[in-house]
């Protein structure tokens, strides 16, 4: 998986300028008219678009730099004016850049595509009871929302588009660079030909404005942290009459004092003296759904791990079932006793000198003895 960073020659605290050009030397470099029947140039190049749509757009590029492209595959972080769906919008999306150098395509500025809205990541903190029973939660975040005092058109009510006077309309102005001849976006109306001649005071001409929006997330039982919920259709208004983006989000599972869980399976050590371990005994462990009564044979030896089915967490896999409670005997070794402990301890000591009940230790003696023979 490619670095997108490394993919354009640029160091990862670049400016959005540096980005920009040296996207422009790459893209140049790799165009497929340039090296034409080469499908290794092809792939670079539509890598090399991928890396700057996502590093030119600010809300993109700070999910990539703390997430990765993992942070960007749930579903396509779109920007406001949406992604590339296909190999074909990169070159309408480049026909501007590389058309009088190339012969190519052209562009399709100026058509009102609607696109839906970028996506949201939100997190949510929840308790590791939580993520057993299930629960559900308010979530808040801000998101852009159409503004419904200009109805997304930017423009002052009353107030009119009028044509771009620096492309004239043509969302595009041409700039010379040496014997080629570049077509780029108009900086004066961005590609839209036109301009607002009173921009709405509401959205200062952007036709979107904040809102703070709170959803109820149902989260379902077995739910462990990294995964992420879709909420569809609550992120950020589209543009053109497109659909909102969704929202993702991204549980977190706080530790437990007691339990630890890896999948659906939970751990718990429990500490055992020596006579419960020497003799056996019953004991109560702790569970999700309350103690249960557990049985220590005779002879446990300390590490013992010992299962109790369907004690761990709900699967979220359809038919998946329950998971298992692991309960990890530990062997507790007093550090200070009495005087009367002491003295039993000490006969203990004496019981178990000629080894008769330690067969695992006159093994190691043995072989101890051997070893310097």
């Amino acid at each position: 998986m490619a670095d997108f960073y490394e993919l354009l020659g640029v160091s990862r605290n670049a400016s959005n300028e540096e980005i920009k050009k040296a996207y422009k030397k790459q893209a140049l470099k790799h165009h497929p008219d340039r090296n034409k029947g080469d499908k290794g140039a092809e792939e670079k190049f539509k890598k090399i678009n991928e890396a700057y749509e996502v590093l030119s757009d600010p809300e993109k590029r700070q999910m990539y730099d703390q997430f990765g492209e993992d942070g960007l595959k749930a579903k396509p972080f779109q920007g406001q004016n949406g992604g590339y769906r296909d190999f074909s919008d990169v070159f309408d999306n480049l026909g501007d850049m590389f058309g009088d150098i190339f012969g190519g395509r052209g562009s399709r500025r100026g058509r009102k595509v609607p696109t839906q809205g970028s996506d949201l990541l939100v997190h949510l903190t929840i308790s590791f009871e939580e993520s057993f029973t299930g629960t559900k939660k308010d979530i808040s975040f801000t998101r852009s929302s159409t503004c419904q005092v200009c109805l997304g058109t930017g423009a002052e009510h009353g107030s009119s588009k009028k044509t771009c006077p620096t492309c004239n309309g043509a969302g595009q102005v041409r700039v010379s660079h040496g014997i080629f001849s570049l077509a780029q976006t108009c900086p004066t109306c961005r590609g839209e030909g036109t301009i607002i001649e009173k921009p709405c005071s509401h959205c200062r001409g952007t036709g979107f404005v904040k809102e703070d929006k709170k959803i109820s997330l149902n989260v379902p039982p077995g739910i462990s942290s990294g995964m992420k919920m879709r909420v569809a259709g609550e992120a950020n208004s589209g543009t053109n009459g497109g659909p909102r983006g969704d929202v993702y989000v991204e549980i977190r599972v706080k530790d437990h004092s007691l339990f630890e869980r890896e999948g659906d399976d939970i751990y718990v050590e429990i500490p055992i003296s020596y006579s419960q371990a020497v003799l056996g005994d019953r004991i109560e462990v702790p569970t999700m759904t309350g103690p249960v009564e557990m049985k220590i044979p005779a002879g446990t030896q300390p590490g013992t791990k010992m299962r109790l089915k369907d004690k761990g967490f709900p699967s979220l896999q359809r038919g998946g079932g329950i998971g298992s409670l692991y309960v990890i005997l530990t062997l507790e070794v007093p550090k200070n006793i009495s005087e009367k402990h002491r003295e039993h301890i000490l006969k203990l000591k004496e019981y178990e000198a000629d080894h008769k009940e330690r067969p695992s230790f006159k093994d190691y003696l043995d072989k101890a003895k051997n070893l310097f023979k």
